[in-house]
């Protein structure tokens, strides 16, 4: 019997009987399925949308149940504009419905605002503070990816994103930290003042 060159899958040989197509049709794909299943287990392969939210005139927005063990980064994407022309969204992590809003949260960030520059460090916040701004003309361009949020350790996170306050285009990166040795399975966006209305998506891959 013939098999494949990279996984030996059997496959029939020129001369076997059409009346056994059947058979061999269910025998490569019980391989494939076996094989996939001993390389990926319960992991899909790419990048999956686990969740959008979405939300209108809010101040505050949880999303519950999205982080796991499934997956160890997750990409997520903010569609929103504000109430005015600059409102500032932060985070907080969340477990079990509740956000730790401990001063456990660090941030460095990197920015441009017209013809400025320059950066900022937080420590002891009790959330990760202006991770990207909104307004009510624009919607913001943001890559904000966490890793490992699930795992019982400091959760870290990245983020760069680009926004037009004010007539001027403002682009700013972040690194994010959260000291505590917790297991998280979702987060809170919150705004100190104004609202925001819109959407958020939360895609799940692996490295």
């Amino acid at each position: 019997m013939a098999t494949t060159a990279n996984y030996s899958w059997t496959t029939p040989d020129d001369s076997s009987l059409v009346k056994d197509g059947a058979s061999a049709i269910r025998a490569l794909g019980t391989a494939i399925d076996t094989s996939m299943n001993t390389a990926l287990g319960t992991k899909k392969a790419g990048m999956v949308l686990l969740n959008t939210t979405s939300f209108s005139a809010v101040s505050s927005q949880s999303i519950n149940d999205v982080f796991s063990a499934t997956y160890s980064q997750y990409l997520i994407v903010p569609d929103m504009v504000g109430s005015t022309t600059s409102v500032e969204v932060s985070m907080r992590l969340r477990v079990s419905g509740a956000d730790n809003s401990s001063a456990q949260y660090r941030k460095q960030q990197v920015y441009g605002s017209g013809a400025s520059a320059g950066a900022v460090r937080t420590t002891g916040a009790t959330s990760w503070t202006n991770v990207w701004g909104v307004q009510n003309n624009a919607r913001p361009a943001v890559s904000f990816i966490i890793s490992n949020p699930f795992t019982a350790l400091i959760t870290t996170a990245i983020n760069t994103n680009s926004n037009f306050p004010d007539g001027n285009i403002d682009i700013s990166s972040h690194g994010f930290a959260n000291d505590a040795a917790t297991s998280y399975t979702g987060f809170t966006l919150l705004v100190g003042s104004g609202t925001f209305t819109g959407s958020v998506s939360i895609y799940g891959f692996n490295k």
